[in-house]
């Protein structure tokens, strides 16, 4: 099985992802160096990664994130699942970031714009899924050490150097592999009749801002 990722919450970062005999493995990926051009970059970066060929199923990352380059991985994931004729499910990026740093709690963060950031706080069940504790929220930089304080957790965010409060804080963003891993665990546990989301709505937790500000 060959899974397309599409995940546009930070930098736009596409992979093609192997699951064969229960192994996860990275075949291709595309990361961009920075935030921004979001639209320019999804096509191009797909086919790169893809080849060409038609994978059997596309995973999207839901955010939360800030409006155009959340609507553009999103718009891009439907439209290449709808092309091909094969599935597309979404999953949260935060929970996914959070999935690909490993054991114990994490704070996954990601920047909101405006002086403020999206966090989500989960703790990973095993290597395929992550129990939620609390979140996605907005909340200001200034928040988080006394966020920490009372729940002490690993900080994970693509850019450790956008706040001060953020110092220290481990750098990592929504990688293919945990987003394939977190994808089809929800699946399965679909399957068995629990009730996940898979579907491909957006979390924006707040209104466009329609100049762009922060």
């Amino acid at each position: 099985m060959r899974i397309l990722t599409v995940d546009t919450s930070d930098r736009s970062i596409v992979g093609l992802v192997s699951f064969e005999g229960g192994v996860f493995a990275e075949e291709s990926s595309y990361r961009a160096p920075d935030a921004r051009r979001h639209v320019e970059a999804l096509a191009p970066a797909v086919e790169r990664v893809t080849a060409g060929a038609r994978p059997d199923a596309v995973v999207v990352g839901t955010g939360p994130a800030a409006f155009t380059g959340l609507r553009a991985g999103l718009v891009t994931a439907r439209a290449l699942a709808r092309g091909w004729g094969v599935p597309v499910y979404g999953v949260s990026s935060l929970e996914a970031l959070a999935l690909g740093v490993g054991e114990g709690d994490v704070l996954a963060a990601i920047d909101a714009k405006r002086r403020e950031l999206f966090v989500l706080r989960a703790r990973p069940m095993g290597a395929d899924d992550v129990s939620v504790l609390s979140g996605p929220r907005i909340v200001a930089p200034e928040a988080l050490p006394g966020i920490l304080r009372a729940e002490p957790a690993v900080v994970a965010t693509p850019d450790p150097g956008l706040h001060p409060e953020l110092a220290g804080a481990l750098q990592a963003v929504c990688e293919p592999v945990p987003m394939a891993r977190l994808a089809l665990s929800r699946l399965r546990r679909s399957q068995a009749g629990e009730d996940v989301c898979l579907g491909t709505a957006p979390q924006y937790l707040r209104r466009p801002d329609v100049h762009g500000g922060r």
